[in-house]
């Protein structure tokens, strides 16, 4: 998979060194992936929450933050949607990031 604003994570990752190992695992996982629909991407991180719209939201560090991203399984892309803590996902709406 495709993964787009990559640089999200980086600059996520550089005000919060706990999560780069979950992260960097997260992306390399990913990248090497090529998932088709939901299953796919749950059988790589059963812990996802696949939500509507085609997006699903990951566990990073134990769950102490949270990604979302959307996937287009047609062309293999994968867009970083939103990372932050729950505080800050509390104040989002993850199906429409």
């Amino acid at each position: 998979m495709r993964i787009v604003y990559l640089e999200r994570l980086s600059e996520f990752a550089k005000r919060h060194a706990d999560a780069r190992k979950s992260l960097a695992t997260w992306q390399d996982v990913t990248e090497k992936a090529t998932w088709k629909n939901k299953q796919d991407v749950l059988d790589d991180f059963p812990k996802a929450k696949m939500l509507k719209y085609n997006r699903a939201r990951f566990e990073i560090k134990h769950n102490t933050y949270r990604l979302i991203v959307f996937i287009s399984y047609d062309s293999e892309t994968v867009v970083v949607r939103f990372i932050g803590t729950h505080n800050e996902y509390d104040k989002i709406d993850p199906e429409t990031i």
